[in-house]
Formats: C-alpha cells, sequence, structure tokens
C-alpha cells in the first residue's frame, strides 16, 4: 500500500512539473490544452513553483488550520492515561465510567493517533498462541472435560433408537499432547459424570499420575456443578470425586465455550470420523468401534495444529519415561460401572474397580 501511494504521489508530481515546463516553453493555454486540464489550474502550478520552488509541486494539507469544536490538550492525555491505565477499555467505556470530554469518535480518534489501539488477534495467531502455552503443560496438568449429545446427529440417531445405543458421550481432553477418553450413558446427570471422573482417575493413578497436580476444566452444566437454582453451597457427585482426589476443578465463565475449544474440536472430529459414517449391528459392536477410534486418535492420527504429531508422539518427546500405555483406556457403558459400583459397595461409597492394563 506504501508503495502504490508512493507511486501515485510521483505521477502527480511528475505530470505536474511536465505541465508547468509545457507553459514556459509555449504559453499557458497551450499547455492547458495539451494536458486536457484548465487555464486557472497552469497558472496555479507555475505561481507555486515560483513561490516555493519544486516543493510547490506537491499535495498540500487540507484539513482546517482553525477548528473551534477541536478537543484540548489536557482531554487528550487524560484519555492517553486512561487508556493505558485500561487497554481493554473503549471509547464508551471510558466516557461512561470516566464522564471524559468529546464524542465517541474522538475519544477514539485519540486512541488511535498515539498508537493504543489493541490489534486484534486472528485466528491463526490465537492457535499459534494457545500451542506455545499447551507446549509448557506438564502432562497431565490441565484437561477439558465436556459432555455430547449424540441424537442430533443424523446417521447416529437411527442406531440410537433400534439398537438402543448410548445418547450422551463423556469426553475428557488432556491439553499437553492431544490424547483423549470417553464413555457412554443414557442419561446426562452428575451421578454419571462422577462415574466417568473415577473411571479415568483410576487409570491414571495406576500409572503413577499424582492427581493433587491435576485441574480439569469443565462448563456450567448441571452434570458437572450440580443444579444452578440450588439453595444450598452442595457439591455435586462430579464434585465430590474431584475433592475426593485432590483434584482442581476449573469452570468457564457463561456463554463462553470457546474455552473448551480442545474438547470441543474433538466432538466434531469425532461426529465427523466416527458416528456419520459407520454402520453397527449391535452395542458391542458400536463399543468396539468406538474403541477402535480412541486407539486410532491417540495413536495414529495425526494433529495438524500440534506440528503433525499424534499424542502418542508428543508423549515420547516431551514425556518419554511415560508409560504409552496410559493412552489406552476402553470406552465403557457408564450403566455397566454403576452397577458393578453397587455390587461392590465399600463403607457406603461407591468402589470403582481400576481398569485392566
Amino acid at each position: 500500500m506504501q508503495y502504490y501511494n508512493l507511486i501515485k504521489d510521483m505521477s502527480k508530481y511528475n505530470l505536474r512539473y511536465q505541465m508547468v515546463e509545457k507553459a514556459k516553453e509555449t504559453n499557458i493555454s497551450e499547455s492547458a490544452r495539451y494536458y486536457d486540464t484548465t487555464r486557472k489550474t497552469v497558472r496555479k502550478w507555475l505561481r507555486r513553483i515560483k513561490e516555493q520552488g519544486l516543493s510547490g509541486l506537491n499535495d498540500k494539507s487540507r484539513a482546517p488550520k482553525y477548528i473551534p469544536h477541536k478537543m484540548d490538550e489536557c482531554n487528550e492525555d487524560q484519555i492517553v492515561e486512561l487508556r493505558r491505565s485500561h487497554p481493554a477499555w473503549g471509547a464508551r467505556r471510558l466516557k461512561g465510567l470516566y464522564s471524559v470530554e468529546g464524542s465517541y469518535s474522538a475519544i477514539h480518534r485519540v486512541i488511535k493517533q498515539n498508537k493504543l489501539l489493541k490489534p486484534k488477534k486472528r485466528r491463526w495467531r490465537k492457535r499459534k498462541d494457545l500451542s506455545k502455552l499447551k507446549k509448557k503443560l506438564n502432562f497431565f496438568e490441565k484437561s477439558q472435560i465436556d459432555t455430547k449429545d449424540l441424537s442430533d446427529i443424523y446417521k447416529y440417531w437411527p442406531y440410537m433408537k433400534n439398537l438402543k445405543l448410548p445418547r450422551y458421550e463423556y469426553t475428557l481432553r488432556e491439553l499437553s499432547t492431544g490424547l483423549t477418553f470417553y464413555a457412554y450413558a443414557n442419561e446426562n446427570n452428575s451421578t454419571y459424570a462422577s462415574l466417568f471422573a473415577r473411571y479415568a482417575i483410576e487409570h491414571l493413578r495406576s500409572y503413577g499420575i499424582k492427581t493433587a497436580q491435576i485441574r480439569w476444566q469443565t462448563d456450567n452444566g448441571s452434570e458437572y456443578i450440580g443444579n444452578v437454582n440450588k439453595r444450598i453451597n452442595r457439591l455435586s457427585a462430579f464434585e465430590r470425586v474431584l475433592q475426593e482426589y485432590g483434584i482442581n476443578h476449573d469452570r468457564i465463565p457463561p456463554r463462553a465455550s470457546y474455552l473448551q475449544g480442545d474438547v470441543e474440536t474433538f466432538h466434531r472430529i469425532v461426529e465427523d470420523e466416527l458416528y456419520d459414517i459407520e454402520d453397527y449391528e449391535n452395542e458391542i459392536q458400536f463399543l468396539g468401534k468406538a474403541y477402535a477410534y480412541q486407539l486410532f486418535f491417540n495413536y495414529i492420527r495425526k494433529n495438524r495444529y500440534r506440528e503433525n504429531k499424534a499424542p502418542v508422539e508428543i508423549l515420547r518427546i516431551r514425556f518419554p519415561k511415560m508409560d504409552e500405555g496410559i493412552l489406552n483406556l476402553p470406552p465403557i457403558r457408564l450403566e455397566w460401572l454403576l452397577d458393578t459400583c453397587y455390587k461392590n459397595n465399600v463403607q457406603g461409597g461407591y468402589h470403582v474397580p481400576k481398569p485392566a492394563r
């Protein structure tokens, strides 16, 4: 753009210079006729070059010399100081909270002229920054958990109805490698969320992962935090499990699903690559294909946004001492696990058996 403007200015300058030279060689009328302009224009450039030399052929600013309603310097300094103190605040917020004089557009102009506008990051830049952050995380330092409703998948819905396949997928995605665990249930509630949590936690503990160093992030769904309108500050079943194992629980703000980007991305991928293309004859075949896809995702499938590496490849590079078997946790029906918990009721609590290694 700078080059274009430079060439444009040079072209105008050369044209004016040639026009003046033509007028000197012949006369004003001949120059105006030759360059298809008015004699007044030719006189203007002749006068400018006599008074100011060659620099007179450049464009002059058309801004008015006197602006009666222009903002004074004190107000501009105030805006600059406030903007530096609150770099994310725009003109409306500054004017509303600090009663800054001037219109919104005038305040924005001051911010822009002082180069205090915060550049918007493009999506690819955000992904790149997030990738750098994830590379600094320890293994299973932070994970995202979410629930996917499978009933709105066109190809899967008839199988779900006819074969009584599960409606909900409970998903955990670890951020440093991108590995994913999931399990299924017919209902979306805190009981099944807590069973899924125990199932995953016992698997991690069997590989020596210290749960006190783990942070799990969820949205504000009732399966994770309980009834949002509850009057008593009582933990949900899912929260009690996390508290029991010393796991830190982070909740994203309302209507901020983009903060669950990793697990939401997996939900899109698994829908495209599993539920939307596979056929099933019975529930056992469904769980077998779900298990095969999980092994494919964790051990084979390369992630374009993680340097084109599969989770197991990242594990080998960043955490070479970790047993690769940790990526292998079969998807199960949580109803089966609930029955097992009832049968193995220990001291009034549910005991989840450790997954087979």
